[in-house]
């Protein structure tokens, strides 16, 4: 009976240890410093999303530059969705899923910025094309240090995803070998 006692809570240590944020001490960017990252991110989008309310592309006369009034809608719907995807990330910045979700915004978000502003610049004001460029330099900075992290946190979760395998599969031994 105290063996299963001992098994079981050698059990739900590995769980716990499994289910703890990566430490601070292995090698992946501290949570603070993700967290910073994901409230500018949230504060910039904001920023651009005023930028973007004040181009007005249907009100543009040359050929071919109503359609930007299309990508603009589609534009400022998206960076309201990395805006609540950074200030979720914000909350919580060692949850892998969250920051996988937050960088795949800001990718998509980033090259739709592109677009907008060639189209701003050619049919409206480099002045305001500049802000958007300055903008979408401000995404590319944070996504690159979200890659990075994401990558950090892969590794971190995978080495305690093994603990926990190895401590598990050596506990199924010791069951598997123990006399009843």
């Amino acid at each position: 009976m105290s063996g299963m006692r001992s098994l079981a809570f050698v059990l739900l240590a590995a769980t716990f240890a499994a289910l703890l944020p990566a430490q601070e001490d292995t090698g992946t960017m501290p949570t603070w410093e993700v967290a910073a990252i994901a409230e500018n991110l949230e504060t910039q989008t904001g920023q651009a999303e005023q930028i973007l309310s004040g181009i007005k592309p249907e009100e543009w006369p040359q050929a071919g530059a109503a359609a930007y009034s299309a990508q603009r809608e589609s534009l400022l719907v998206e960076l309201g969705h990395l805006r609540n995807s950074a200030r979720a990330m914000a909350l919580a910045p060692d949850r892998l899923p969250l920051v996988v979700d937050t960088f795949l915004w800001i990718d998509r978000t980033n090259s739709m910025m592109a677009s907008m502003t060639d189209g701003v610049r050619r049919y409206q004001n480099a002045a305001v094309a500049d802000l958007l460029e300055s903008a979408r330099g401000h995404y590319s900075g944070a996504g690159e240090k979200l890659k990075e992290y994401m990558q950090q946190l892969a590794v971190s979760v995978d080495a305690q995803m093994q603990i926990a395998h190895e401590e598990a599969q050596r506990c199924r031994t010791e069951l598997v070998t123990k006399p009843r």
